[in-house]
């Protein structure tokens, strides 16, 4: 389309004569769907998706190359892994190397006149950046305004009606109770996880499933992708966001990594690229339900709730110091303090 301006000739010929790329990416099906959809759409290439998750991605990959395997063009995930994993294990090829695509560099094109990456060498690009909530309510169990505080949750009425996320999972289960004991202490997370006895899982759906059917009525740390889900289809789930603490803006799964050694070079160079265009962006994003870091990306599917707002503050969960100090000391912390 008129918008979207093509990398080099050279770099898409090569890309296609490979014909295939592969890409571990986010465990959503309407992401599957854009990326492997819209790649194939715009350059005739093959997309293989495949989705482990995040830390059995790091398991899989290590033992891959530990036999002389090296299977994975492109790695799209949270913060952690990425930085944690893939680049302390030296499996990563700077991003920005292979940014070539005018529409892409130009930072005009980037909220605050530059490219976002996750890390001071610019190994990984940042893509996404939304508000984040992290607590959401049945509202025929329990009204909006009914919860002011975090601190509240912590109110006896609330004991064994809470679903959470589990506390012992990298990534953002992990950020989420780091900030809880940066912003209120060790007694209250002890009070949260252990006293108020909350459901614990894994699965992003089944935390949204059970808010949604008011099997839990309160749950702290559910997909906001996997909520919106069942909001659309009529369920009486809404957000709260608790004013005692800043609201949380995160990254989302919106880390790109381009892998070193990659079986498919040409196509991984020319994939980054796409997704960080105009196009690619507004497919990825739409999918996630999460907001792009590019200025010109549509906007009006999103809730008004996930836009940051001038003026507001915000803990920025993809900081590089909050990822390496502060968030790993203070899971750290957690699950000593829980037994994890």
């Amino acid at each position: 389309t008129a918008a979207f301006a093509d990398p080099p000739a050279s770099l898409i010929e090569a890309a296609k004569k490979e014909g295939r790329i592969v890409v571990d990416g986010p465990p959503n099906n309407a992401v599957r769907k854009a990326l492997t959809q819209g790649f194939e759409k715009r350059y005739g290439i093959k997309l293989a998706y495949i989705s482990s998750g995040r830390s059995k991605s790091g398991t899989r990959v290590r033992a891959e190359r530990s036999a002389g395997k090296y299977l994975l063009d492109i790695f799209i995930s949270g913060a952690d892994t990425p930085i944690q994993v893939f680049k302390k294990s030296g499996w990563l090829t700077p991003v920005h190397t292979a940014l070539v695509d005018p529409d892409v560099t130009n930072g005009q094109n980037w909220t605050d006149g530059h490219l976002w990456n996750l890390d001071p060498d610019k190994t990984i690009l940042r893509m996404l950046r939304s508000v984040n909530p992290e607590l959401v309510v049945n509202t025929k169990a329990v009204k909006v305004d009914e919860i002011q505080k975090w601190t509240d949750l912590l109110k006896p009425k609330y004991k064994g009606k809470l679903a959470a996320k589990d506390p012992a999972v990298g990534g953002a289960g992990a950020s989420l109770t780091a900030y809880f004991y940066h912003n209120f202490g060790a007694d209250f997370v002890r009070k949260l996880y252990k006293v108020q006895k909350p459901t614990l899982t894994r699965n992003s759906r089944q935390i949204a499933k059970w808010v949604a059917l008011g099997k839990y009525p309160i749950a702290v740390g559910a997909n906001i992708t996997e909520t919106r889900k069942f909001k659309e289809k009529g369920f009486p789930v809404e957000v709260v966001f608790p004013k005692d603490a800043p609201k949380i803006v995160s990254g989302g799964y919106g880390a790109l990594c381009l892998m070193n050694h990659a079986p498919h070079p040409n196509a991984a160079k020319l994939f980054v690229n796409w997704l960080a265009s105009k196009e690619g962006q507004t497919l990825f994003s739409k999918a996630l339900i999460f907001l792009s870091l590019r200025t010109d990306v549509p906007r009006d599917w999103a809730p008004s709730f996930i836009r940051p707002k001038d003026g507001e503050k915000y803990m920025d969960t993809y900081e590089y110091q909050w990822i390496i100090k502060k968030r790993a000391a203070g899971a750290k912390k957690v699950r000593a303090l829980l037994g994890l």
